[in-house]
Protein backbone atom coordinates (compact mmCIF):
# COMPACT_ATOMS: atom_id res chain seq x y z
CA UNK A 1 0.00 0.00 0.00
CA UNK A 2 1.35 3.42 -0.97
CA UNK A 3 2.12 5.87 1.81
CA UNK A 4 1.73 9.48 0.80
CA UNK A 5 3.66 12.36 2.31
CA UNK A 6 0.55 13.44 4.20
CA UNK A 7 0.90 10.46 6.52
CA UNK A 8 4.05 11.81 8.16
CA UNK A 9 2.27 14.90 9.48
CA UNK A 10 3.18 16.17 12.94
CA UNK A 11 1.97 19.08 15.04
CA UNK A 12 4.71 21.51 16.08
CA UNK A 13 5.00 24.64 18.10
CA UNK A 14 5.56 27.75 16.03
CA UNK A 15 8.78 28.48 17.89
CA UNK A 16 10.38 25.17 16.90
CA UNK A 17 10.98 26.19 13.29
CA UNK A 18 11.12 29.40 11.33
CA UNK A 19 7.55 30.67 11.05
CA UNK A 20 5.61 33.87 10.61
CA UNK A 21 3.70 34.88 13.78
CA UNK A 22 0.34 33.19 14.30
CA UNK A 23 -2.24 35.50 12.79
CA UNK A 24 -4.62 37.23 15.20
CA UNK A 25 -8.31 36.41 14.99
CA UNK A 26 -9.91 38.55 12.30
CA UNK A 27 -13.38 39.26 10.96
CA UNK A 28 -13.83 41.47 7.92
CA UNK A 29 -16.66 42.41 5.58
CA UNK A 30 -16.08 42.85 1.84
CA UNK A 31 -18.13 43.37 -1.31
CA UNK A 32 -18.46 40.18 -3.36
CA UNK A 33 -19.37 40.59 -7.03
CA UNK A 34 -20.06 38.13 -9.83
CA UNK A 35 -22.21 38.01 -12.96
CA UNK A 36 -25.41 37.90 -10.88
CA UNK A 37 -24.78 41.02 -8.80
CA UNK A 38 -23.13 42.49 -5.71
CA UNK A 39 -23.28 40.94 -2.24
CA UNK A 40 -21.80 41.16 1.23
CA UNK A 41 -18.89 38.81 1.91
CA UNK A 42 -18.08 38.12 5.55
CA UNK A 43 -14.76 36.43 6.28
CA UNK A 44 -13.67 35.29 9.74
CA UNK A 45 -10.43 33.53 10.69
CA UNK A 46 -9.27 32.07 14.01
CA UNK A 47 -6.41 29.87 15.19
CA UNK A 48 -7.39 27.41 17.92
CA UNK A 49 -4.91 24.81 19.21
CA UNK A 50 -2.85 24.77 15.98
CA UNK A 51 -6.01 24.57 13.90
CA UNK A 52 -7.02 27.29 11.46
CA UNK A 53 -10.77 27.87 11.44
CA UNK A 54 -12.10 30.00 8.58
CA UNK A 55 -15.74 30.99 8.08
CA UNK A 56 -17.09 32.71 5.00
CA UNK A 57 -20.56 33.87 4.09
CA UNK A 58 -22.01 35.48 0.97
CA UNK A 59 -25.19 37.38 1.82
CA UNK A 60 -27.70 39.77 0.32
CA UNK A 61 -29.19 42.74 2.10
CA UNK A 62 -32.89 42.28 1.44
CA UNK A 63 -35.39 44.75 2.91
CA UNK A 64 -33.04 45.63 5.74
CA UNK A 65 -32.19 42.07 6.75
CA UNK A 66 -29.14 39.97 5.86
CA UNK A 67 -30.02 36.77 4.00
CA UNK A 68 -27.21 34.20 3.49
CA UNK A 69 -26.84 32.77 -0.01
CA UNK A 70 -23.71 30.70 0.58
CA UNK A 71 -21.69 29.87 3.68
CA UNK A 72 -18.80 27.65 4.58
CA UNK A 73 -16.57 26.73 7.49
CA UNK A 74 -13.16 25.08 7.07
CA UNK A 75 -10.81 23.59 9.62
CA UNK A 76 -7.17 22.90 8.79
CA UNK A 77 -4.35 21.70 10.99
CA UNK A 78 -0.87 23.24 11.11
CA UNK A 79 2.14 20.95 11.32
CA UNK A 80 5.21 19.71 9.48
CA UNK A 81 6.22 16.89 7.16
CA UNK A 82 9.63 15.51 6.36
CA UNK A 83 11.02 16.71 3.05
CA UNK A 84 14.46 15.34 2.20
CA UNK A 85 16.74 16.37 5.09
CA UNK A 86 14.45 18.93 6.67
CA UNK A 87 10.93 19.45 7.94
CA UNK A 88 8.63 21.88 6.16
CA UNK A 89 5.49 23.60 7.33
CA UNK A 90 2.18 22.40 5.93
CA UNK A 91 -1.48 23.16 6.48
CA UNK A 92 -3.54 20.00 6.29
CA UNK A 93 -7.26 20.29 5.38
CA UNK A 94 -9.17 18.52 8.14
CA UNK A 95 -12.92 19.15 7.71
CA UNK A 96 -15.38 21.52 6.08
CA UNK A 97 -19.08 22.28 5.80
CA UNK A 98 -20.53 24.16 2.84
CA UNK A 99 -24.09 25.25 2.06
CA UNK A 100 -25.41 27.10 -0.95
CA UNK A 101 -29.02 28.07 -1.63
CA UNK A 102 -30.05 27.74 -5.29
CA UNK A 103 -33.58 28.76 -6.26
CA UNK A 104 -34.54 28.58 -2.60
CA UNK A 105 -33.25 25.03 -2.12
CA UNK A 106 -30.34 24.02 0.11
CA UNK A 107 -27.30 22.14 -1.23
CA UNK A 108 -24.97 20.84 1.50
CA UNK A 109 -21.48 19.38 1.28
CA UNK A 110 -19.57 18.10 4.30
CA UNK A 111 -16.13 16.54 4.25
CA UNK A 112 -13.64 15.22 6.75
CA UNK A 113 -10.16 13.76 6.56
CA UNK A 114 -9.70 10.02 7.01
CA UNK A 115 -6.08 9.80 8.12
CA UNK A 116 -5.81 6.03 7.81
CA UNK A 117 -6.94 5.83 4.17
CA UNK A 118 -5.45 9.21 3.15
CA UNK A 119 -8.77 10.36 1.77
CA UNK A 120 -11.61 12.81 2.20
CA UNK A 121 -15.00 11.41 3.11
CA UNK A 122 -17.71 13.47 1.38
CA UNK A 123 -21.32 13.64 2.55
CA UNK A 124 -23.73 15.36 0.14
CA UNK A 125 -27.33 16.38 0.78
CA UNK A 126 -29.28 18.16 -1.95
CA UNK A 127 -32.57 18.10 -3.90
CA UNK A 128 -30.82 16.32 -6.80
CA UNK A 129 -30.27 12.58 -6.82
CA UNK A 130 -26.80 12.86 -8.38
CA UNK A 131 -25.64 15.03 -5.47
CA UNK A 132 -26.62 12.89 -2.50
CA UNK A 133 -24.96 10.27 -0.33
CA UNK A 134 -21.42 9.53 0.82
CA UNK A 135 -18.24 8.99 -1.17
CA UNK A 136 -14.52 8.69 -0.53
CA UNK A 137 -11.87 10.50 -2.58
CA UNK A 138 -8.18 9.76 -2.08
CA UNK A 139 -5.60 12.53 -1.84
CA UNK A 140 -3.22 12.85 -4.80
CA UNK A 141 0.47 12.54 -4.04
CA UNK A 142 1.63 15.93 -2.82
CA UNK A 143 2.85 18.00 0.10
CA UNK A 144 0.72 21.14 0.22
CA UNK A 145 -3.08 21.31 0.19
CA UNK A 146 -5.36 24.32 0.75
CA UNK A 147 -9.13 24.63 0.95
CA UNK A 148 -10.17 27.08 -1.79
CA UNK A 149 -11.93 29.53 0.55
CA UNK A 150 -8.98 29.26 2.96
CA UNK A 151 -6.22 30.00 0.44
CA UNK A 152 -5.13 33.35 2.03
CA UNK A 153 -4.78 31.75 5.47
CA UNK A 154 -3.23 28.53 4.18
CA UNK A 155 -0.57 30.24 2.05
CA UNK A 156 0.33 32.50 4.96
CA UNK A 157 0.77 29.74 7.52
CA UNK A 158 2.73 27.35 5.26
CA UNK A 159 5.08 30.27 4.48
CA UNK A 160 4.33 30.29 0.74
CA UNK A 161 3.60 34.03 0.76
CA UNK A 162 6.82 34.82 2.59
CA UNK A 163 8.72 32.37 0.38
CA UNK A 164 7.40 33.95 -2.81
CA UNK A 165 8.39 37.38 -1.49
CA UNK A 166 11.91 36.16 -0.74
CA UNK A 167 12.30 34.34 -4.06
CA UNK A 168 10.26 36.33 -6.57
CA UNK A 169 11.10 34.11 -9.55
CA UNK A 170 10.06 30.86 -7.88
CA UNK A 171 6.70 29.13 -8.36
CA UNK A 172 5.16 27.32 -5.38
CA UNK A 173 3.00 24.28 -6.12
CA UNK A 174 0.01 23.15 -4.09
CA UNK A 175 -3.40 21.51 -4.49
CA UNK A 176 -6.69 23.36 -4.13
CA UNK A 177 -9.29 21.37 -2.20
CA UNK A 178 -12.70 22.70 -3.25
CA UNK A 179 -14.57 23.12 0.02
CA UNK A 180 -17.79 23.63 -1.97
CA UNK A 181 -17.31 20.37 -3.88
CA UNK A 182 -19.08 19.53 -6.16
CA UNK A 183 -21.47 22.48 -6.20
CA UNK A 184 -18.88 25.23 -6.58
CA UNK A 185 -17.37 23.69 -9.71
CA UNK A 186 -20.83 23.49 -11.26
CA UNK A 187 -21.13 27.28 -10.93
CA UNK A 188 -17.65 28.04 -12.33
CA UNK A 189 -16.34 27.77 -15.89
CA UNK A 190 -13.57 25.38 -16.94
CA UNK A 191 -12.21 24.45 -13.52
CA UNK A 192 -12.94 20.75 -13.88
CA UNK A 193 -15.08 18.59 -11.62
CA UNK A 194 -12.53 17.02 -9.26
CA UNK A 195 -12.11 17.64 -5.54
CA UNK A 196 -8.37 18.29 -5.90
CA UNK A 197 -6.92 20.66 -8.51
CA UNK A 198 -3.20 21.49 -8.89
CA UNK A 199 -2.35 25.18 -8.54
CA UNK A 200 0.73 27.41 -8.55
CA UNK A 201 1.48 30.52 -6.50
CA UNK A 202 3.70 33.28 -7.89
CA UNK A 203 4.67 36.72 -6.62
CA UNK A 204 3.57 39.47 -9.00
CA UNK A 205 4.49 42.90 -7.64
CA UNK A 206 4.21 45.48 -4.87
CA UNK A 207 2.28 48.70 -5.38
CA UNK A 208 1.40 51.34 -2.79
CA UNK A 209 2.15 48.92 0.10
CA UNK A 210 -0.06 46.24 -1.47
CA UNK A 211 1.56 42.85 -2.14
CA UNK A 212 0.20 41.16 -5.26
CA UNK A 213 0.29 37.41 -5.89
CA UNK A 214 -1.07 35.16 -8.61
CA UNK A 215 -2.61 31.71 -8.17
CA UNK A 216 -2.82 29.79 -11.44
CA UNK A 217 -5.41 27.04 -11.69
CA UNK A 218 -6.51 25.26 -14.89
CA UNK A 219 -4.98 27.99 -17.04
CA UNK A 220 -6.80 30.74 -15.15
CA UNK A 221 -5.27 33.38 -12.88
CA UNK A 222 -6.67 34.42 -9.52
CA UNK A 223 -5.15 37.64 -8.13
CA UNK A 224 -4.73 37.98 -4.37
CA UNK A 225 -3.78 41.33 -2.88
CA UNK A 226 -2.44 41.50 0.68
CA UNK A 227 -1.29 44.15 3.10
CA UNK A 228 2.33 44.01 4.23
CA UNK A 229 1.09 42.03 7.24
CA UNK A 230 -0.39 39.51 4.74
CA UNK A 231 -3.99 40.42 5.58
CA UNK A 232 -6.30 39.87 2.60
CA UNK A 233 -7.19 43.15 0.89
CA UNK A 234 -8.91 41.90 -2.27
CA UNK A 235 -9.30 38.93 -4.60
CA UNK A 236 -9.87 39.19 -8.36
CA UNK A 237 -10.78 36.25 -10.59
CA UNK A 238 -11.34 38.06 -13.86
CA UNK A 239 -12.01 34.93 -15.96
CA UNK A 240 -14.96 34.04 -13.73
CA UNK A 241 -16.11 37.64 -13.26
CA UNK A 242 -15.60 37.34 -9.50
CA UNK A 243 -14.15 39.98 -7.20
CA UNK A 244 -13.85 40.43 -3.45
CA UNK A 245 -13.16 44.08 -2.61
CA UNK A 246 -13.05 46.31 0.47
CA UNK A 247 -16.44 47.87 1.22
CA UNK A 248 -16.94 51.00 -0.87
CA UNK A 249 -14.21 50.15 -3.39
CA UNK A 250 -15.07 49.74 -7.05
CA UNK A 251 -13.23 47.51 -9.51
CA UNK A 252 -10.71 49.42 -11.62
CA UNK A 253 -11.23 48.66 -15.30
CA UNK A 254 -7.45 48.36 -15.73
CA UNK A 255 -7.38 45.45 -13.23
Amino acid sequence: MKKFVLMTFFLVSCSSINHEPIRSNTKKIYTYSDASGNYLYIREQKVINKRIVTRTQISINKEGSIKPLEKSVMISQMGTIKDKKQRILVVRPFASEFTVWLEGKSYDSKMRLDQKTQSMIIDLNSPEVKWNGKSTIHFPKGKQFCFFSQIPDCLYHNLFLAGAMANKSKAFSFYIVWDGYPFIQDQLNDVGSKLFTPAILKYESEEKSILKFEVEVNGQTILYHFSKAFDLVRMLWITQGISILPLGEELNAEE
